[in-house]
């Protein structure tokens, strides 16, 4: 469960800043309008983008190199590496579609590496979407383990959406960092702890909040807790899960041919 105290009441989010808000913290400005903040808490490294609007071309652009550059940082791509690519969330409920959503554009290779047949270049990909415990009575992490154990994966990505208590985050928010993820904590849902403790490899989440507890909104603590989203939420979700999609893939396939397209 993550919760901070705001006014006396008890707001659920999945953000380090919000958790912690006096963490130490490294801020930089790009092009004016995006701020990318580093920090560290207890071991585990956080990187933070924060941005005006995905839906614009020329933002969308900025977000997509910067994005790039520090994944490559994290994920450190080697020869021996296979990769595991997880979208969790629920992709009948769109503000929890991302991870479903995200994996529609992961381009996996392991079948080709089977056959022992990758050019240099690409690496080792594998991708699922294990859904949620209540369509499926099983948690995600127990599906997860089995498939590590499976393919043998090295490095897990996790991608999720998540909650925020700011409204000034809300789907303008990245957040990246290798000390996993707990699903559905931030809407006081917890599930198994997906982190290398659990998987005993590396993991890293990748995510964005798409819901506010209306209470971070209405400073009333006898008002009830309704969890709201942007109304422009589905066209904000596939550019985003095209985004994260995308700047996987060219990270980790160095051979890929990007193609252009219209944002």
């Amino acid at each position: 469960m993550h919760k901070v105290l705001i006014n006396d009441n008890f707001v659920r989010t999945d953000l380090i800043l919000e958790l912690n808000p006096s963490i130490d913290k490294q801020e930089t400005i790009y092009n004016k309008n995006i701020k990318i903040i580093e920090s560290n808490q207890d071991g585990h490294n956080y990187t933070t983008i924060k941005y005006d609007d995905i839906t614009d071309n020329d933002s969308y652009s900025d977000i997509e190199k910067i994005f790039i550059t520090k994944l490559k940082k994290y994920l450190k791509p080697a020869k021996k590496d296979i990769f595991l690519i997880i979208g969790l969330g629920n992709s009948k409920s769109t503000p929890d579609s991302l991870g479903p959503k995200t994996i529609d554009y992961i381009i996996p290779t392991r079948y080709l590496f089977e056959f022992g047949d990758v050019e240099e270049g690409y690496s080792c990909v594998a991708s699922y979407t294990p859904n949620v415990i209540g369509n499926t009575g099983i948690e995600s992490i127990s599906i997860i383990k089995g498939i590590i154990k499976d393919i043998k994966a090295t490095k897990l990505i996790i991608i999720d959406s998540l909650k925020a208590s700011n409204l000034d985050r809300l789907v303008k928010t990245i957040q990246i960092t290798d000390k996993g993820i707990f699903p559905g904590s931030g809407i006081n849902n917890n599930r198994g702890e997906i982190s290398k403790k659990t998987t005993k490899c590396d993991v890293i989440a990748i995510g964005v909040p798409t819901v506010v507890d209306i209470n971070s909104i209405i400073n009333n603590k006898d008002n009830p807790s309704f969890i709201v989203t942007p109304t422009n939420i589905d066209f904000v979700i596939d550019k985003l899960s095209k985004l994260i999609g995308e700047c996987i893939n060219i990270t980790l396939h160095k051979n890929i041919n990007r193609q252009i397209n219209s944002k």
